[in-house]
C-alpha cells in the first residue's frame, strides 16, 4: 500500500516511525480530561430514565443501565480507569452518564478530531497500563500518554477511513462467529439426539416420565450418576495451599475449556508432600471427567486425558463411571447433551454465584443403553463431531486472523506506515 514520501523517528518504541510532517503530542495537549461518578444500581433502579449509563464492561456497548438525567452531553472520548478492561477506549457521544470507572476526554479546540482518538488509544494504552492488585490507567497516566498527531482534516481522513474497513471487517467476524453458534448448536444437537433417542429410527420409545429427557428407546435405563461410578462424586480439597514456582500442577474451574484440561490456565504449582496429602481423598485418574460445580462456569467440563501427576480443587467434582455399567466416552457424551445441561440448570443453586453441590450432581440422571449399544453410539459420535469440530476450529481461525488484520490494520493506519489520503 502507499506510504508517505518522508519519515522520521517518533522516539517511541512502540510508534516507530512516523510521517515527517507529523508531531507527537501528549493527550493533554489535545483534551480537557474528566471522570465519572459513583452510580449504583439502586440509582438507576429508582430513577430509570432515557440517557445510558456506561460502566467498565464491553457488553451491550458498557451500558450498565439507563438515568433520567445526564451528566455528560456533547462529544467525548471515555476509557476505564481500572479493572481487567483497564485502557479500553470508546467513542461516546450525546446525553449520557458514566460511572467512577471511566475517564472522560473532550476536546479542548479544532485540533482533534475525536472519532480519531479511540483509534490511536486502543493501540497505544496497552503500553501504559500500570498493574498493582488490578490494572490501571488513570488520569494523568492517560493525559500523559503520547500519540500520533496529524493534522485535523487528516485525522478525519484516517477515521473515515478506518470507521468503513473496521466496520467491513466486524461485519465479517460478525457473520463467522454466527456460523461458529450454528456448527455448535448443530454439534448439541447431533449429540443430545444420539444419547437420548439413539441411532435407530426404527426403534421402540417409552415414555422417561422425565420432562426434560422425553422418550427414550424402551430397552434403555435411567438412572442416577451415583449409581454408575466405580468411586462416590468427590472433590477436591476445601483449604488453598501454598504455591509454589515449581512442582506438581495444581488445576481449578478456569482451567476447564472446551471440553479440556488447560494446562496453561493452571491455578499454580503445589509441593509433592501437599500433592500426597491431597491424593488421600482423591488421585486423578486418566478417564475422570471433572464437572465445574459453582461459579460463572458452572457445568462445563472435563475429561481427563493424561498419566501426568497433577491435583484439583474444590470447584472440581468428580465423576469417574465404572466402566462394568457405562463408557467414560459415553458418560462424557451425555453430559455434553442439551438435555443433561437442562438437568443441572434445574439442580443448581445462586448464592452470590450459580453452584451446584455434589449431592444433586450424584443425582442428576442419565440414559444407559445397552454396553454394546453404547460403543455403537460413540462411534457414530465420534465420526460425526470430529467433522463438525473440525469446521468450528477453521472459522475460529479466520475470527482470529481478521481480529489480528484489523489491529495491524488500525495499527499501521495511526502511525502513518499506510498513506490513507487517497
Amino acid at each position: 500500500m502507499k506510504q508517505y514520501p518522508v519519515y522520521k523517528d517518533s522516539g517511541i518504541d512502540w510508534i516507530g516511525k512516523i510521517p515527517k510532517v507529523w508531531d507527537i503530542k501528549p493527550v493533554r495537549a489535545f483534551c480537557n480530561l474528566g471522570r465519572g461518578r459513583v452510580i449504583s444500581h439502586e440509582e438507576i433502579a429508582s430513577n430509570q430514565g432515557e440517557y445510558p449509563v456506561f460502566s467498565s464492561q464491553t457488553s451491550d456497548k458498557g451500558i450498565m443501565g439507563k438515568l433520567n438525567t445526564y451528566d455528560f452531553n456533547g462529544e467525548y472520548v471515555t476509557w476505564t480507569t481500572d479493572g481487567a478492561n483497564a485502557g479500553t477506549v470508546f467513542y461516546r457521544t450525546g446525553k449520557f452518564n458514566c460511572t467512577n470507572v471511566c475517564g472522560t476526554l473532550s476536546a479542548k479546540d479544532k485540533k482533534v478530531y475525536m472519532k480519531y482518538l479511540p483509534y490511536a488509544l486502543n493501540i497505544l494504552t496497552k503500553y501504559h497500563v500500570r498493574y498493582d492488585i488490578n490494572p490501571k490507567l488513570m488520569n494523568n497516566e492517560m493525559a500523559a500518554i503520547k500519540i500520533p498527531a496529524p493534522t485535523y482534516e487528516e485525522q478525519k481522513v484516517i477515521a473515515d477511513y478506518l470507521d468503513e474497513k473496521t466496520s467491513q471487517i466486524d461485519e465479517l467476524i460478525n457473520k463467522k462467529e454466527k456460523m461458529i453458534d450454528l456448527l455448535h448448536e448443530q454439534r448439541t444437537a447431533i449429540i443430545n439426539h444420539a444419547v437420548t433417542k439413539g441411532i435407530n429410527p426404527d426403534v421402540k420409545m417409552k415414555d422417561s416420565g422425565i420432562e426434560w429427557l422425553g422418550k427414550i428407546p424402551q430397552h434403555w435405563e435411567v438412572l442416577k450418576i451415583k449409581r454408575i461410578v466405580s468411586i462416590p462424586i468427590t472433590d477436591g480439597p476445601h483449604e488453598t495451599p501454598k504455591f509454589l514456582s515449581d512442582g506438581i500442577p495444581f488445576i481449578s474451574a478456569e482451567a476447564i475449556k472446551n471440553e479440556r484440561i488447560d494446562f496453561s490456565k493452571k491455578r499454580g504449582f503445589i509441593s509433592i508432600e501437599e500433592h500426597k496429602r491431597f491424593s488421600r481423598k482423591y488421585k486423578p485418574q486418566t478417564g475422570d471427567i471433572y464437572m465445574v460445580k459453582s461459579g460463572a462456569t458452572t457445568g462445563n467440563m472435563a475429561k481427563v486425558e493424561t498419566d501426568e501427576e497433577f491435583n484439583i480443587w474444590s470447584p472440581l467434582a468428580v465423576i469417574r463411571p465404572d466402566h462394568r455399567k457405562a463408557f467414560t466416552e459415553y458418560v462424557f457424551y451425555f453430559m455434553k447433551s442439551k438435555s443433561f445441561f437442562r438437568s443441572v440448570e434445574i439442580a443448581w443453586s445462586f448464592g452470590t454465584q450459580q453452584n451446584i453441590g455434589m449431592g444433586a450432581i450424584e443425582n442428576l440422571l442419565i440414559t444407559i443403553p445397552p454396553k454394546n449399544e453404547q460403543k455403537t453410539i460413540i462411534n457414530h459420535l465420534d465420526i460425526k463431531i470430529i467433522g463438525i469440530d473440525k469446521l468450528i476450529s477453521k472459522q475460529k481461525n479466520i475470527v482470529n486472523y481478521l481480529k489480528e488484520y484489523k489491529t495491524t490494520l488500525i495499527s499501521e493506519v495511526v502511525t502513518g506506515k499506510i498513506d490513507v489520503r487517497n
